[in-house]
């Protein structure tokens, strides 16, 4: 059986192919997984391909914040699950570390992989390329020695000591204290401890910059970048090692993760969906009781997200857990930087779980939960959602997006541009409704079942009252929904419908919200920058003169209405721009 390959997220990470007992039978990484995935079963043509996807029973995934840390961590499952479908298994020296060398005058060096007693690791990094740019810029800052030369003997400085990158201890009239204080710097900004630099550094571009000195503005920039590049990948792959659970539950979505790191390495990621008939809140010691009563292991560390409320639960929880693993367990919330990284992975992975995990359920028993939860006196199989975007009451426009099936129909998306120039999110989503409604009363296309108005009970109303200028049969039935407090609104009903958070009634209903919302925000945006690039291809106008023109109007429309004389008002400009703006315009209407 093919598994359900649209669910999959368009994000980056890595996937895991496992057949029906479970076993890992290959680890790839993507920077659009969904994509990635879906090409290893349209290639049926490769031997290899067609022989593991029929063995392939399910894909899991786990989302990680760039493609380097995808490479670092598909590189950790691979050694962990030796798949057999993985043609080769990729060894830590892929992987770049710098290294300040335990020396009485020490150096900074790059290795590949760990080399035992050479010194202090500070690494893996994913761009070895990144790696040997950013150590040449630090030592800007850190005029640590990356030679080999004896410091017994005094010689005479390189090359390095006059580009101000070395401070020459190899002279011998170096105080070993000054320039161990450029080795420790070195070691605070490579140990995480040191973010003032990067924040120096910026400010010490944009000084540079006002100065006019763009070249050492330039090495500023390259610098910041560098270094935040060179950083990438050490959030699934920690140098200092240590076996440690961080746990993440979703009380609302009665979801929980837990992220497994062993021996400083992210090895795997667990999703769970939780049976209660109540949400869990902050009851993450129900989940730790119930998953380590089942897990064979027990690490020394747990971290916990959201925190124990009680010290002591915590305490119970931490007997418990020694009894079971016969050690000391530290069972405590997150702490650090690093833990914080591993922490923000488990959550987007439990997001996405539980995202992946609606869609799937996504169909005819969810949408049979609509009909009973609000009443319906059909099932809705068409839902349409409807939203309103502006930008501080200026630029209007609405969406609307189409669910068939609990599914996405995005090829029945539509976007409205509002006429009206009042700050009426209302009469805006009355507009709106009563376009796409008509549209369809002229072309003989049926109305949706349910539509779905984002709002409260004004919005609800006012949409009801274009609803009842059509024929009984005819008319689509409409709710809304506020975003504060969730709460969904009935027609001839007083009192707002409050549903659990973890209802997958109400957990459609928010997707339709949400999608409505984010096609409506991105319309906006998309027009607004459309509307600025054409006025700053107008000769005499530039950037700050187009900001000013779309601050005091709300369209290109309400320019053309005011005319020259309005742009020379309001936006003081001369009369000559000021034909030439209107002349713009017009001309791009006729196109």
């Amino acid at each position: 059986m093919v598994p359900d390959i649209s669910s999959l997220p368009d994000t980056c990470g890595v996937y895991l192919f496992r057949s029906d007992q479970g076993t890992v039978l290959y680890v790839g990484k993507a920077i659009n997984i969904r994509s990635r995935v879906r090409s290893h079963f349209s290639d049926r043509a490769n031997p290899k391909e067609a022989k593991l996807c029929s063995e392939t029973a399910s894909v899991d995934l786990m989302v990680t914040a760039s493609e380097l840390e995808a490479l670092v961590l598909e590189d950790t499952l691979i050694k962990r699950y030796l798949p057999r479908y993985n043609v080769r298994l990729k060894d830590d020296k892929s992987y770049p570390y710098m290294v300040i060398t335990d020396e009485e005058y020490p150096s900074i060096i790059q290795t590949r992989g760990i080399r035992p007693g050479s010194g202090e690791h500070f690494g893996p990094h994913g761009d070895p390329v990144a790696v040997r740019r950013s150590l040449r810029w630090l030592r800007k800052y850190f005029p640590v020695r990356s030679c080999r030369r004896d410091m017994i003997k005094p010689s005479r400085p390189c090359l390095e000591f006059h580009l101000g990158r070395c401070l020459a201890p190899c002279c011998g009239g170096l105080a070993r204290e000054e320039y161990m204080r450029a080795v420790d710097g070195l070691r605070r900004f490579l140990s995480g401890r040191s973010e003032s630099l990067v924040k120096d550094l910026e400010k010490e571009m944009w000084r540079a910059s006002s100065e006019g000195a763009y070249e050492r503005a330039a090495l500023m920039r390259d610098l910041v970048q560098g270094l935040e590049r060179m950083r990438e990948g050490q959030k699934v792959l920690l140098v200092k090692g240590g076996d440690l659970d961080i746990v993440h539950v979703n009380g609302d979505a009665k979801a929980a993760s837990v992220l497994k790191v062993r021996g400083g390495r992210v090895v795997d990621l667990l999703s769970f969906f939780l049976e209660s008939e109540e949400p869990l809140g902050g009851g993450v010691e129900d989940f730790i009781t119930r998953y380590y009563s089942v897990s064979g292991q027990v690490p020394s560390r747990i971290r916990v997200d959201p925190h124990l409320p009680d010290d002591d639960v915590r305490v119970e929880l931490q007997r418990f857990l020694s009894a079971r693993s016969g050690a000391r367990i530290d069972l405590r919330g997150v702490r650090g930087k690093d833990q914080r990284a591993l922490l923000e992975m488990a959550r987007r992975n439990t997001e996405m779980f539980i995202s992946r995990k609606e869609r799937e359920a996504m169909g005819e028993p969810v949408l049979v939960q609509v009909k009973e939860r609000l009443g319906l006196a059909r099932v809705p199989s068409t839902i349409e959602g409807f939203d309103v975007s502006h930008l501080a009451g200026k630029g209007t426009v609405a969406s609307m997006v189409q669910f068939r099936l609990g599914r996405p129909a995005r090829s029945n998306y539509r976007r409205f541009r509002i006429g009206t120039e009042q700050n009426d999110d209302t009469a805006s989503m009355t507009e709106a409704v009563s376009r796409r409604l008509r549209g369809l009363k002229e072309r003989e296309e049926p109305f949706p079942d349910l539509l779905l108005i984002d709002g409260g009970k004004g919005q609800l109303n006012a949409v009801l009252k274009v609803i009842g200028t059509y024929e009984p049969g005819d008319r689509p039935e409409v709710v809304s929904i506020a975003k504060r407090e969730e709460e969904v609104f009935l027609p001839g009903k007083g009192t707002p419908l409050r549903l659990v958070r973890s209802d997958p009634a109400l957990r459609l209903l928010q997707r339709v919200r949400d999608e409505s919302h984010r096609f409506a925000v991105s319309y906006q945006r998309k027009l607004r920058t459309l509307d600025l690039d054409l006025l700053k291809g107008v000769p005499g106008i530039g950037n700050a003169r187009a900001k000013r023109i779309m601050t005091e109007f709300d369209s290109l429309d309400s320019v053309l209405e005011s005319g020259v004389s309005g742009l020379m008002e309001r936006c003081s400009l001369p009369e000559g721009p000021a034909h030439k703006v209107i002349e713009a315009i017009l001309s791009n209407r006729v196109k």
